[in-house]
């Protein structure tokens, strides 16, 4: 059996479900399903529109199941209650339809029923921009505002991307399916990106799984509620055999060069693989690297000295010996709060040295495996996957700003950042007064003072309970060097290991260790000599056909799937555009990245990421400029990137007759 993976493939009905679904399983399954995906399912297997109407009135003031309560501002007061009668209704009604015939009549809503369903789904009246949005995000279209291609692209048009994780996967995938010829280089012998480098123990995705997989390659059959990495890494793998990408991957190839050509407009890019030189030539290069590539090393004395094991979150060896040793961590982010979990339970002693405590959410699924009912209503049920999702979308469709920019009016009157951001932060802060109830001493050390949101918030994976085990002790401070046999904090504090784990994140360095040349062979390291920027997170003047996916100044608030997936949607659109007028290049102007960078300092100023008081994040660039957050919502972005504006571009007519070569090889 498989589960309907999107409308466009017009799935054959044995293609959707091939045999009749055992009644108990179905039974159990219904029984457990959100009402409000029930009856959406229901829509769908029926062909009956007119029970939005007569049954899906009955939910009025009914809260909807799914919505990130935390974010949302709408959920205050004491919600309705369903009456049992309808819901009873709806599920035998399910149950029939699909002990009847399992294949759905309805499997490409019209927009105007999908609106319908939409604004039903969450509860409120979408916009139509957010509803295209959702529509595109939870799997039932594809690349919403894509132009139409004029032209094939021509024979030896070739694109490079670097990086083979899931921003590069998705890049081969749409590059793909537009026509385009392309070469990923990943540096390791696997797919996975960065699933690849954090091999630590305890691991985890902390975006739901609902979010965090591909939105038109959704998996129906997680394990987990937040998957395991070595299980994401298999997500992967599928998703690329799949849609046939593997062999379009050069592993264990790193990139030593990549320079343009003026006269050819040409990118060069040179590669060491297996012992050998590799030269690509290719129209345009897509860097798909992330911004988070090399670990971070605390910047203390005698850390070469230590006498034993020193381990990075990032280079993890799982030879080394944990059981009966005492390990010191250092570092409280959301990587150290998976491992210090993990290593609470393993070491004889385990101390915890923590600099400054982050906000903590809580998610009773964190740690639990998807319910088998609610897994099977996923693989079988059709649309259930999709509008799952969907539900998951709430706060990335409905913000109206970011939980980062301060609203002035509501400063004004409560001192606070805003009412959406103050919903979350207690949210937080009730959490913590629950777990430590008991603990007024760990409750003033996790207790932050700094706004939500100024750094990045953790889920908890079993942290906050890790603190309160007898063998693990939470210290407050920072390295000032470490000795052989132990580390000392800048207050004088000695504290003695055998196994120091280094869980210090990542540089923020945006490819300034990588050889890359634009027009006149200006290397991106100087453009980048202050700090680093862009248009929209992906373009720079002076280096034409050359695309950075997540480029500075845009993370955003949702899961990366959705930044990728938007990032590439534009980038491809470009490309389209490109061939369809002939042109050679592309480049954002400067005049129009200087506009666009203005415009995001002003805005950045109303963010608690400047006005963030004590907070130490990751998000500024050492010269203090926000670097990595981008204060609009995700709404906005991904409407930013539907098309290329062509007022902010400059083109090249295509006036050379130059021949892309094949990949060659050189022995070194």
């Amino acid at each position: 059996m498989s589960q309907y993976e999107g409308p466009e493939r017009r799935m054959r009905r044995e293609e959707i479900m091939t045999d009749q679904p055992a009644a108990a399983t179905l039974h159990s399954a219904v029984a457990a399903l959100d009402p409000i995906v029930a009856l959406l399912a229901l829509v769908h297997l029926t062909g009956d529109r007119t029970l939005l109407r007569t049954l899906g009135g009955e939910f009025d003031g009914v809260p909807r199941g799914g919505a990130q309560s935390s974010f949302n501002p709408r959920d205050t007061g004491k919600p309705k209650e369903l009456d049992p009668a309808v819901d009873a209704d709806i599920r035998a009604r399910l149950i029939a339809a699909m002990e009847s015939n399992p294949n759905p009549i309805i499997t490409q809503p019209d927009r105007a029923l999908f609106q319908q369903m939409a604004d039903f789904c969450i509860g409120m009246p979408l916009k139509p921009d957010a509803t295209a949005m959702g529509r595109e995000q939870a799997g039932f279209s594809r690349d919403e505002g894509a132009a139409e291609a004029k032209r094939v692209p021509p024979e030896g048009f070739k694109v490079f991307v670097l990086g083979g994780g899931m921003a590069g996967l998705i890049a081969g995938i749409k590059l793909k399916a537009a026509g385009f010829d392309f070469q990923i280089a990943e540096r390791w012998d696997a797919i996975g990106g960065t699933w690849m480098v954090n091999r630590y123990p305890h691991v985890a995705v902390d975006t739901p799984s609902v979010q965090y997989s591909l939105s038109f390659e959704q998996n129906a059959s997680w394990t987990k509620y937040y998957p395991r990495g070595p299980e994401y890494r298999a997500y992967l793998d599928r998703v690329a055999d799949k849609y046939q990408i593997r062999d379009k991957i050069a592993f264990n190839t790193t990139m030593t060069g990549c320079h343009w050509d003026d006269d050819r407009n040409l990118w060069t890019i040179t590669c060491t693989q297996d012992g050998k030189e590799v030269v690509y030539e290719a129209n345009a290069v897509v860097v798909a690297i992330g911004f988070l590539s090399r670990p971070s090393f605390p910047d203390v004395p005698g850390l070469d000295s230590f006498a034993g094991p020193v381990l990075h979150s990032g280079n993890w060896d799982d030879n080394v010996q944990i059981e009966g040793k005492k390990v010191l961590v250092v570092g409280t982010g959301a990587t150290a709060a998976q491992l210090a979990t993990n290593l609470g339970g393993r070491a004889d002693h385990l101390t915890i040295v923590q600099r400054q405590p982050n906000y903590m959410m809580p998610d009773q699924k964190t740690l639990k495996e998807v319910d088998p009912d609610e897994r099977w209503a996923l693989e079988h049920i059709p649309f259930v996957t999709q509008w799952r999702r969907f539900q998951s979308l709430v706060s990335l469709l409905t913000l109206p700003i970011s939980p980062a920019v301060i609203d002035p009016d509501y400063r004004a009157r409560t001192g606070g950042v805003s009412a959406i951001n103050e919903g979350a932060k207690q949210v937080s802060l009730r959490y913590i007064a629950e777990k430590f109830a008991d603990r007024p001493d760990l409750k003033a050390k996790v207790t932050p003072d700094f706004p939500f949101f100024a750094k990045r918030p953790i889920l908890d994976c079993g942290y906050y309970d890790t603190l309160k085990r007898p063998n693990v002790d939470l210290v407050e401070g920072s390295l000032a060097r470490v000795e052989p046999d132990g580390v000392v904090l800048k207050d004088g504090t000695r504290i003695a290991c055998d196994v120091l784990a280094l869980a210090t994140g990542w540089t923020l360095d945006y490819m300034s260790n990588l050889d890359i040349r634009g027009r006149g062979g200006r290397k991106l390291s100087d453009t980048w000599a202050e700090y680093p920027f862009a248009y929209k997170g992906l373009e720079v003047p002076g280096f034409p056909n050359f695309f950075v996916t997540s480029g500075p100044n845009s993370a955003l608030t949702s899961s990366h799937t959705t930044l990728a997936e938007q990032q590439i949607h534009y980038i491809v659109e470009t490309l389209k555009l490109m061939v369809d007028e002939e042109f050679a290049a592309v480049e954002v102007t400067q005049e129009a990245c200087d506009a666009y960078n203005r415009d995001l300092e002003k805005r950045l100023e109303q963010t608690i990421w400047i006005q963030s008081g004590t907070a130490h994040g990751y998000y500024r660039h050492a010269t203090g400029r926000i670097v990595l957050g981008y204060p609009g919502t995700n709404l906005e972005y991904w409407l930013a990137l539907r098309r290329p504006v062509v007022e902010d571009h400059r083109f090249t007519s295509s006036d050379s007759d130059a021949a892309i070569e094949p990949a060659r090889a050189v022995l070194t």
